[in-house]
């Protein structure tokens, strides 16, 4: 009798409030469930079923940043404007990486495969699409396009042009002066400059003006059968520099730099290119360009 009397006493003292009996503990973990399934709807977006709907408005989620779809190159169509958004991209970033970057001619094919599958998934994509979007994206496809042929142009022209320096380098040492300067300015043209001449009488020392990516240079052009190119000519090319606003001079020449005209032109803006150096920026002219084969067209 007294064993039944303080086994119920003892039932009654743990469900009194603080102590750690049965029902003590299941209130800890309802109140560890409730804060569980809080914390899971604050940050994944879910909303508990007894929770109300306007609490779903305010929790915070994650928002695209982009617009367009990623482009599917296996798909054989493009389905919505967001994945027309996406292959245009694909397409600009293309045609950047065929025609800025140095490849293989594996990846040359590859590139131009996607080029052209790409332009005919868009094309036929804008031939069914009517809307108010439609100028917009006819006219950024017309870009890539236009983009495409002047950069194709481009790469033929100074393909051609390496290859003419290339056929008078072998006949360097049989050039008059003003063969001589027109050979540099080809060799120049090559690698990518504007090259203006204004040789001549009043030339003020400046054979060649060229730029490239915004900065202005000048060229000077000496053509000799011997002898050195010393400090007191490039002083003097200097100040042709200076008097022309230009941000560099190119000393070129057949012959070879004294050390001092060398200790000179490392304080000053001045690049020397003698005869070992220009047949170097041949070579850099010509590179693997020259050696391509005829490039397919796109369209």
């Amino acid at each position: 009798m007294a064993e039944g009397k303080g086994s119920q006493l003892s039932e009654e003292s743990s469900n009194e409030p603080g102590c750690p009996g049965p029902r003590c503990a299941a209130q800890v973990v309802a109140m560890l469930e409730a804060w569980a399934r809080s914390n899971l709807c604050q940050f994944t977006g879910a909303v508990a079923a007894d929770e109300p709907e306007i609490r779903q408005a305010s929790t915070p989620h994650q928002g695209s940043l982009f617009t367009a779809a990623p482009y599917q190159e296996d798909s054989p169509v493009l389905r919505t404007p967001f994945e027309l958004e996406g292959a245009l991209d694909h397409l600009e970033y293309a045609v950047f990486r065929r025609f800025q970057n140095s490849l293989t001619r594996a990846e040359r094919s590859r590139l131009d495969n996607t080029i052209e599958n790409t332009l005919y998934k868009v094309e036929r994509f804008l031939e069914r699409f009517s809307g108010d979007h439609l100028p917009e994206w006819v006219s950024r496809l017309a870009g890539v396009k236009l983009q495409v042929i002047s950069s194709r142009e481009r790469t033929e022209r100074q393909r051609d042009q390496a290859r003419r320096a290339e056929l008078k380098l072998a006949q360097l040492g049989s050039l008059t002066p003003e063969g001589f300067e027109e050979f540099v300015a080809e060799v120049f043209e090559a690698l990518g400059y504007e090259v203006d001449r204004v040789g001549g009488t009043g030339d003020e020392g400046a054979d060649l003006r060229v730029s490239r990516a915004g900065l202005l240079g000048v060229v000077q052009c000496k053509y000799f059968s011997r002898g050195v190119i010393g400090s007191p000519e490039l002083q003097k090319f200097l100040g042709t520099i200076h008097h022309t606003r230009c941000h560099k001079g190119f000393y070129v020449t057949t012959r070879t730099f004294t050390l001092a005209a060398e200790k000179f032109a490392a304080d000053h803006p001045i690049e020397l290119i003698d005869g070992p150096r220009l047949v170097e920026l041949v070579q850099e002219a010509l590179g693997p360009a020259a050696k391509r084969p005829p490039e397919p067209m796109l369209f």
